[in-house]
C-alpha cells in the first residue's frame, strides 16, 4: 500500500505496536492514511521523523496524531495517539 507524505510517495508499514493502538483506539488504516496525507506536520527529533496530526470528523477523541518515521522507501507508522496537544 502507498502513502503520499509531502508530495513524495512511500510505501507504508505499519509496526505491531501501531496495529495495537490503532486498535485501542479504533482508528483504521484508512483514518491513518488520511491523517498523514492531509494532518499538519511537526518535526520530532530527527529529520525523518514526524508527528502528523488532524482532527477527523465525527470523533470525540480529537487531536488524532500518528508517529512516524521516513525509511525511504518506506513510511513507518510507529503509534498513534488521541487527545494529542503539539507541544
Amino acid at each position: 500500500m502507498k502513502v503520499l507524505f509531502q508530495k513524495a510517495s512511500y510505501e507504508i508499514v505499519f509496526t505491531d505496536h501501531a496495529r495495537l493502538q490503532m486498535s485501542l483506539r479504533d482508528l483504521t488504516e484508512e483514518d491513518v492514511l488520511n491523517v498523514i496525507e492531509t494532518g499538519e506536520v511537526r518535526a520530532k527529533d530527527s529529520e525523518r521523523k514526524f508527528w502528523v496530526y488532524k482532527e477527523l470528523k465525527g470523533r470525540g477523541d480529537n487531536l488524532i496524531s500518528v508517529s512516524i518515521s521516513i525509511e525511504n522507501p518506506k513510511l513507518i507508522v510507529i503509534t498513534t495517539m488521541v487527545n494529542w496537544r503539539p507541544q
